[in-house]
């Protein structure tokens, strides 16, 4: 199963579960006593999401090996991630050195007269990942959207998400696949989400090999919306090929990490969700990111 149709699967039970149809980033972590490694480069988990349910804590030590500061989790419910809530997996990680970051959730679609009660997901993901120590919470599922109208009315509902979450003290923000660069009604999805969230309240968490492989332009995209993509998810793509690991696709990296300081950046997180040798691809890509002068702290 791809990690869209895993996300679109597990977000929408989660959604059904709650009701539904379908501060900036903070230094503080939970436990001050952690070992902190001297980088700012994270990882998804998702990477290697086929070896943390045989062996969790051993896979995450192998992460913390290579030098991985921060860890992602994904697929959160609104009460656990795998089998664990999110305070257990950041004292794990603290264990073997690393953080926790934040965490991928998202209810899906919400109808427009959603009650209260449905908004509840939110609210507890948000203090779960407060007590966690994390920072923030990217939904990576994205319904969807035949109209333009139906597009802004998701704005909105991100908006009210991003309210609910800045009052539990973390960030909301909007992961991106390669759908959300292919027009409806002649608008590019992408450019309406950004165009109708309030920055106060939404951060864009942009998947670069994802906009590349949408037909998308990362440079565009930056210079076009200053200080929104306050997260980046690296990973690569090369057209006509497909997923590679970094800096063997068309994602301008170079480009990006001359103005990583000036724009702002405050998180970055490796993703690549292929390949054999896992754990290789995981260290060749952290070698790759950490030789950027803004990834060291």
């Amino acid at each position: 199963m791809d990690r869209r149709s895993f996300i679109s699967k597990s977000l929408l039970a989660t959604a059904a579960c709650y009701g539904a149809s379908s501060a900036g980033f903070s230094e503080v972590f939970a436990n001050v006593n952690a070992k902190k490694k001297k980088n700012r480069i994270g990882i998804q988990l998702y990477s290697i999401r086929d070896f943390l349910s045989k062996d969790f804590e051993g896979s995450i030590k192998k992460l913390s090996d290579i030098g991985y500061a921060y860890a992602e989790a994904y697929g959160f419910n609104g009460e656990k991630f795998l089998t664990y809530t999110l305070k257990e997996t950041s004292k794990m990680l603290n264990d073997v050195g690393m953080q926790l970051s934040g965490t991928h959730a998202g209810t899906g679609w919400l109808p427009e007269d959603v009650s209260d009660k449905a908004w509840d997901y939110w609210r507890k993901s948000a203090d779960a990942m407060k007590a966690a120590g994390g920072r923030l919470i990217a939904q990576s599922f994205l319904p969807e959207a035949k109209t333009l109208d139906s597009l802004k009315k998701l704005a909105d509902q991100f908006n009210k998400i991003g309210e609910i979450c800045k009052k539990g003290g973390i960030k909301f923000g909007y992961h991106n696949h390669h759908s959300e660069f292919h027009p409806v009604e002649e608008n590019i999805i992408y450019d309406v989400l950004l165009q109708n969230t309030d920055p106060k309240l939404v951060f864009f968490q942009m998947d670069m090999g994802h906009v590349v492989n949408g037909g998308g332009d990362i440079m565009s995209f930056v210079s076009k919306y200053p200080k929104r993509f306050l997260s980046w998810h690296a990973s690569d793509f090369k057209k006509g090929q497909g997923y590679v690991p970094l800096g063997q696709g068309d994602v301008p990296y170079d480009q990006l990490f001359k103005l990583a300081k000036s724009y702002g950046v405050e998180d970055l997180t490796m993703e690549h969700e292929s390949g054999q040798d896992r754990f290789k691809i995981c260290e060749d890509n952290f070698k790759f990111l950490a030789k950027y002068s803004w990834t060291k702290k």
